[in-house]
């Protein structure tokens, strides 16, 4: 039987982590904030958060707060890889065929 300061040194982690417990928190919503933005987003429904933050003159990140809370945040497409086009063999580069 190890104690638990000995497995924590053993290895190298903080035996205060061990008994770290997170507090849940409630988020606060600003409501006349929140009616704003629904207002906006209904005016302009492309515009994302850093834009509704210019046009309302907030700050954007209780915009964006917002809008993740509210699940009006669009997600953005992974652009990933394309497939190359196939090259074809140069004209230039064939023996001349006449």
């Amino acid at each position: 039987m190890v104690s638990l300061a000995k497995l924590c040194r053993w290895l190298g982690f903080p035996r205060r982590s061990l008994y770290y417990r997170p507090k849940a928190r409630q988020r606060v919503v600003n409501t006349d904030l929140t009616a704003r933005v629904k207002l906006t987003l209904e005016r302009f429904p492309s515009y994302g958060y850093r834009r509704l933050a210019c046009v309302l003159g907030e700050n954007r990140k209780p915009i964006q707060r917002i809008l993740q809370l509210k699940g009006w945040q669009v997600r953005k497409r992974p652009q990933g890889f394309r497939p190359r086009a196939r090259r074809l063999p140069s004209i230039t580069s064939r023996p001349d065929e006449r």
